[in-house]
């Protein structure tokens, strides 16, 4: 685990682990059949997470505003649809808001998962991960190491300054109750969120482009495409930025044989920037895109290159995270015209 090796031409010569189950049948009918299944299967339980986050976000409104005991209401319907609190200069715009886009997440998640499972007439985990087993320690490294660092470089310049614009969850005019129900929501939240975005692209997709195509660059590009277009984004510098961070969450899946240390890191790159710097809702009303902003946020995919390959290489980091199973070999890059190592354990 954790080779990916291509000829002259960036065909991959072999499979890398996680895609060692796609088969002749994987290009087939099987993708529309599974896209036409999900559909109506995500959008009924899209339904539900509705009314879930909407009595969820009621229940975190009146413990962490009116410092009461959650009810139950008499309207389910009414409450879900006032679930929701508006207010980009608040914290529980951004608190009802994550709540309703992770349970939505969720419910689409487990429509896709149910249904390419079905449709493929295999595990939905190997969807997931290749190991025997969802691998958290492997996750946990990408969220704290990858939220180490990049909090560590988004607050040095304020911190140089004396911390002028301090983190949005430590807004003076918020209660206490207010900010540690917005960093709980964040915490359990966007792994959610960032779990969905990643089955789905770095997962059925990634696999899916792997059955039709040997083409490392069409393998990593494709599925980073649908990444960006899901956010709906209109800016061609923020959608630039997006192509580039999947791709590179992308080769992570290659390296590491699953989607968990790609889990942690794009929830980590979100909770730094919720946590940090705005809200949900605030971040909805961003302006455009400069050079430099895209250029930081290239910066921030070479930074999760960089842990990817920190953990791919490092023993002691491989072995405690669960990327390195037993037999495995470390083997010394094998480059050549013919056949190229681009990523040696």
């Amino acid at each position: 685990m954790g080779q990916v090796r291509a000829d002259h031409r960036l065909d991959l010569v072999g499979a890398p682990s996680f895609l060692t189950m796609i088969g002749a049948r994987e290009a087939s009918w099987r993708p529309a059949a599974a896209l036409a299944l999900v559909l109506p299967l995500g959008g009924g339980l899209m339904l539900f997470g509705f009314l879930v986050s909407g009595l969820l976000n009621n229940w975190i409104i009146q413990v962490a505003v009116l410092g009461m005991r959650p009810t139950w209401p008499t309207n389910v319907l009414a409450a879900a649809a006032s679930g929701r609190v508006v207010c980009q200069g608040c914290l529980m715009g951004g608190v009802t808001d994550t709540v309703m886009v992770a349970v939505i997440s969720a419910a689409w998640m487990t429509a896709l998962l149910v249904s390419v499972a079905g449709v493929y007439r295999r595990p939905a985990l190997t969807f997931v991960t290749a190991a025997p087993r969802f691998r958290w320690r492997l996750f946990w490294v990408g969220l704290v190491l990858f939220g180490l660092v990049l909090g560590a470089i988004a607050t040095a310049p304020d911190a140089v300054h004396g911390w002028p614009d301090r983190p949005v969850f430590l807004k003076a005019d918020e209660q206490v109750r207010v900010r540690i129900a917005y960093v709980i929501v964040m915490l359990i939240g966007l792994p959610l969120a960032a779990a969905f975005e990643e089955v789905l692209c770095r997962g059925w997709l990634l696999q899916v482009t792997a059955a039709f195509t040997r083409s490392l660059p069409a393998i990593l590009i494709a599925n980073s495409l649908v990444f960006a277009m899901l956010h709906l984004d209109g800016d061609a510098g923020r959608n630039i930025s997006r192509v580039v961070l999947g791709m590179a969450l992308s080769w992570g899946v290659l390296r590491t044989g699953g989607l968990e240390l790609g889990i942690g890191i794009h929830a980590a790159n979100n909770l730094v920037i919720l946590v940090l710097a705005q809200t949900l809702q605030q971040s909805e009303a961003v302006s455009h895109s400069s050079a430099f902003s895209v250029a930081v946020n290239l910066l921030v995919s070479l930074i999760a290159i960089g842990v990817i390959e920190l953990v791919a290489r490092w023993g002691p980091l491989r072995r405690w995270s669960g990327l390195e199973v037993p037999g495995d070999e470390a083997q010394a890059p094998d480059i050549g015209r013919a056949n190229s190592t681009l990523a040696a354990p």
